[in-house]
């Protein structure tokens, strides 16, 4: 999975300084203001500069005024700030985090805490980022004395970190994503590489949706690095809310518990019954007894499709299928079918390919037109960028496209 964290991150403190600079319009007040010296401030704002590869600030009527990629930049700091202040603050048992906390905060600490966070471990997260297992240890027992708050605690299964360390890294990695997104929108202004988008794909994504947006973007956004990822949902929201992935494209779930993310439906999709072609059930009569009788290829039970698969044998009024395999991926179940009288509840749109090569055919769901909801689900505060945003309304052009049952030269439907 792609790296919520930032290869280089910036100084925290100099990101500190630049807001003050850019809300007081004056190194030596932002100084005054943050207990520095007024060359120290003017230093961190070079080094800063230095990161960035543009100059910030520009001098108008004897203040320092933001130029276009400080503008661009300003917003994101500020968030990204927002979020590692609250974070910290609750970390450390405080309301919000001092100048002194940040000043003592280092990128590198944060980015250590949420790689053993998300590798489940210390040895882990050395052998993922390619570190020495004490100097993961050390970087996390820094963290710890900076906050003056453990954030890791023993049990029987070894040394877990803590809720407040989980909920820093989830923070923490938020604002690393802001500053992300406040580089790629730096280099948009200076018509150099635009940024990277990550996309979780469930299944009906990866067959259709998620590549054929992706190559209708790329047209125009070359430089744009697209990342498309496969996962069970449960994985993939972990990964949005992390701020490691930008959106996810796949059946709606309408989960009113999850407060920090929202849902966009982009179309119904009609299910059906496929099978290989050439199966005895496509020719029978009696759908329910041919539906009974032979065997099936499941949805994993916590999918909405999984709801379809038990409704489909209520509604024929026949026992479930005893012969039954889970499987939540296309690939398999597609060697499944090829090869046996399995049957499966699913979209057309998502055997395209295979219907058009003759390998697989579908019947009507019994019901007659019973759909789910497939939909957008990005963060709620999400901001993309110029490029990211026609990279979602490519998406949504797609979802247009299904909706109307038109045909895309990617994937074309039967």
């Amino acid at each position: 999975m792609v790296i919520s964290t930032m290869a280089n991150a910036p100084n925290i403190w100099r990101v500190k300084i630049f807001t003050e600079i850019a809300a007081t319009g004056s190194v030596s007040v932002a100084a005054a203001r943050l207990g520095l010296t007024q060359p120290a401030a003017s230093q961190a704002l070079k080094a800063l500069e230095k990161w960035t590869e543009a100059a910030l600030f520009e001098r108008k009527n004897n203040r320092l005024a933001l130029t276009p990629a400080g503008a661009a930049l300003a917003p994101r700091a500020r968030a990204a700030l927002a979020l590692l202040e609250e974070g910290l603050g609750e970390a450390a048992g405080r309301e919000g985090a001092p100048p002194s906390l940040l000043r003592a905060m280092s990128g590198r600490r944060l980015e250590t805490l949420i790689s053993i966070i998300r590798h489940g471990g210390f040895a882990n997260a050395a052998k993922a980022e390619g570190y020495a297992a004490p100097t993961v240890h050390r970087s996390a027992k820094d963290l710890e004395r900076a906050l003056g708050a453990p954030l890791f605690e023993a049990t029987s299964h070894g040394v877990r970190p803590t809720r407040r360390a989980e909920a820093l890294a989830l923070k923490a990695g938020l604002a690393f994503g802001e500053l992300r997104q406040g580089l790629a929108e730096l280099r948009e202004l200076s018509g150099r590489e635009a940024g990277a988008t990550v996309i979780g794909a469930m299944p009906l994504a990866r067959a259709h949706l998620a590549p054929a947006a992706a190559a209708d973007f790329a047209a125009d956004y070359p430089e744009h690095r697209i990342s498309i990822l496969d996962g069970a949902y449960e994985d993939l929201l972990i990964g949005l809310r992390r701020g490691e992935t930008d959106f996810l494209i796949g059946a709606v779930r309408e989960n009113p518990l999850v407060k920090d993310i929202v849902e966009e439906p982009l179309f119904e999709d009609p299910l059906s019954i496929v099978m290989r072609a050439g199966h005895p059930a496509l020719a029978s009569d009696d759908g329910a007894t041919a539906f009974a009788k032979y065997p099936w290829i499941a949805p994993r039970p916590t999918s909405p499709l999984r709801r379809h698969f038990d409704a489909l044998f209520t509604w024929l009024g026949v026992p479930a299928p005893e012969d039954v395999i889970e499987c939540n991926s296309l690939s398999a179940a597609r060697v499944l079918m090829l090869n046996s009288n399995r049957m499966m509840l699913l979209s057309d749109l998502q055997i395209g390919y295979e219907k058009s090569a003759g390998m697989l055919a579908s019947r009507p769901h019994p019901a007659g037109q019973v759909t789910r909801l497939i939909g957008l689900t990005m963060r709620r505060n999400w901001r993309p960028t110029a490029a990211q945003k026609a990279l979602v309304d490519a998406v949504r052009a797609q979802g247009a496209a299904a909706a109307s049952q038109k045909r895309h030269p990617l994937c074309p439907l039967s």
